[in-house]
């Protein structure tokens, strides 16, 4: 467990447009460093849903699909990164990098 950095942070306000709380601290998921979180800090909730989703292209041109989502409860659950060649991020997103592909849900 580790303290939510600048970027994510960043990132989340601009997704969640001050919807959802946003925790402090957050888990580094072991996905080969493609920068995916989790904010189920005790393990015990999974996932219910997506919330937004959205796509960019890394600094090497290879396309990362994103996803929010939540818990039952209506918690963050989990920033999913996923690097489409499976190779780690090489840099992370700012808010203007994306194209949102869903828009939030209600929850």
């Amino acid at each position: 467990m580790r303290k939510i950095n600048k970027n994510e942070k960043q990132l989340l306000e601009f997704l969640l447009k001050g919807e959802i709380p946003i925790p402090e601290y957050v888990i580094e998921m072991k996905d080969g460093n493609m920068g995916s979180i989790s904010f189920d800090l005790k393990n015990s909730e999974s996932r219910q849903g997506q919330i937004i989703s959205a796509i960019y292209y890394d600094t090497d041109g290879v396309i990362v699909d994103i996803e929010l989502t939540h818990d039952k409860n209506g918690n963050l659950f989990e920033l999913d990164f996923w690097k489409v060649d499976f190779t780690p991020l090489i840099r992370y997103p700012k808010p203007n990098d994306l194209k949102i592909k869903t828009t939030p849900n209600t929850i």
